[in-house]
């Protein structure tokens, strides 16, 4: 997948910077609002709240990743993590081949840009993400994507945003 512009060196924030932490980017219309992020994957921001708003996608949409044991399991709310690890890999293939993308496990601009067709603004501030198992909800403040963590919501940005 191609990433944002401000990719285009590596070790550089995505073009959906906002301010000095990199942020999924909030403006515009919800549903056309991610195409433009940078890719996520076990090698980009794999340790992160960005990651945890895709883990969210991967939940409501009922993914399934393929276990260590061949056994395919639904991606459940104890696997949002923040860590694109196998699991996350895994279920993000799926999801691209239900989804009729390019499967190769990472996030990036065709991902994302297909992910945020499913996004609706419902509240002021509120985002919702209608997936085929679970409604997810997101906020969004000032341009800044938001995921609920332990009950609290933490920017979803590239790096830790505890």
């Amino acid at each position: 997948m191609a990433a944002g512009a401000g990719l285009a060196l590596a070790g550089l924030a995505p073009t959906a910077a906002a301010g000095s932490q990199h942020v999924i980017d909030g403006r515009g219309n919800p549903t056309n609002d991610w195409g433009d992020e940078g890719n996520l994957s076990r090698t980009s921001y794999s340790h992160s709240n960005a990651t945890r708003l895709w883990q969210t996608i991967l939940w409501a949409d009922g993914a399934k990743y393929k276990g260590s044991d061949g056994k395919w399991r639904k991606f459940t709310k104890g696997d949002i993590d923040g860590h694109f690890g196998p699991r996350t890999k895994s279920a993000t293939k799926y999801w691209q081949q239900t989804e009729g993308l390019h499967i190769d496990g990472v996030v990036g601009k065709q991902t994302f840009s297909l992910a945020d067709d499913f996004l609706d603004h419902v509240g002021s501030n509120k985002i919702e993400y209608t997936g085929y198992d679970h409604q997810a909800g997101f906020k969004r403040l000032n341009g800044v994507y938001y995921v609920k963590i332990d009950g609290h919501w933490k920017k979803a940005a590239y790096n830790w945003a505890n």
